[in-house]
């Protein structure tokens, strides 16, 4: 295989639609004897004569227009993917897909989109809402710019930051009996109706590991993705429940007492996202949102 390099053949294009060394090197911003050095070294790689010395400059031989039609179907080209790469950086920077689970979407993304917008006013930003495992496929395979959830250890195809991380609380009715203490254990709930999180959820792993280990069997009768609707049925006195502080504080959050659980338990979500790929500036601007929005909710729960 020839070892012929860019350089080279950039510098045949300007001799040759110029017709003198000095001009191409003018338009390479280098010295006349470095473009005559490329050439030279053009010509021994291919072993074809492509200039001849004239009184009025440089002549191209046959040799040359043949060499140069090659030549300029391969600049074609790489202009063709030059322009698709512009296309992509475009289209990269003007789009952000996030997916989050109900509770980020609800407290955390009307606010840090109003804080990115002002600063990124021509960026459209897509919302997904749905459940861990799905965001983790999505960032994971690229269809995902930016992913807010809580992983497993480890998850493949991925990169993520920590996030302000959430206690977990029990919620209860006012008036109920144990509105009145400090905390809550799982032996204060021994035979309560319980709402949890989605079964398979990292956190209602969590939450079950913590019931067995006190040996406290759980009443579960429902669970909801949304904390919103944990806390509203909550208040209507339907059962009690556990659940993360920040999925506790949606809507309905002022109709139900919020207590300390214990054992703590901490509720430690992650931006994620896809490995490997070079971040945009309004992709690192909006994550940056998000973590100053979590990080103000998180200073109001103390």
């Amino acid at each position: 295989m020839l070892k012929i390099n860019l350089r080279q053949i950039e510098a045949f294009r300007f001799v040759f639609q110029t017709g003198s060394m000095t001009t191409a090197a003018k338009l390479m911003s280098v010295t006349q004897p470095a473009i005559s050095r490329l050439i030279r070294d053009l010509e021994a790689i291919t072993e074809l004569s492509l200039f001849k010395r004239t009184g009025t400059g440089l002549s191209a031989t046959q040799d040359a227009v043949l060499f140069y039609n090659e030549v300029e179907r391969s600049f074609l080209g790489l202009n063709h993917v030059a322009n698709a790469v512009l296309a992509i950086r475009e289209k990269r920077e003007k789009l952000i897909h996030v997916a989050t689970t109900g509770a980020f979407a609800y407290q955390c993304f009307p606010h840090a989109l109003t804080q990115f917008r002002a600063r990124w006013p021509n960026v459209r930003v897509k919302l997904t809402v749905t459940r861990s495992s799905e965001i983790l496929e999505l960032v994971a395979t690229r269809q995902c710019d930016i992913g807010v959830t809580v992983i497993p250890p480890n998850p493949p195809g991925i990169e993520f930051e920590d996030l302000p991380y959430f206690p977990v609380v029990c919620i209860v009715p006012f008036g109920h009996r144990l509105a009145r203490n400090d905390v809550v254990r799982p032996t204060d709930l021994a035979g309560e109706a319980l709402f949890t999180p989605p079964e398979k959820s990292l956190l209602q792993r969590e939450i079950s590991r913590t019931f067995e280990r006190a040996g406290v069997p759980m009443n579960v009768m429902g669970e909801f993705s949304l904390g919103s609707a944990i806390c509203e049925a909550v208040a209507q006195g339907n059962a009690v429940s556990v659940l993360d502080a920040l999925s506790a504080k949606g809507t309905g959050y002022e109709k139900v007492v919020a207590k300390r659980f214990r054992p703590e338990i901490d509720f430690e979500p992650k931006l994620i996202f896809p490995a490997g790929i070079p971040r945009s500036k309004p992709m690192t601007a909006f994550a940056k949102t998000i973590r100053n929005r979590l990080k103000d909710i998180c200073d109001t729960l103390g």
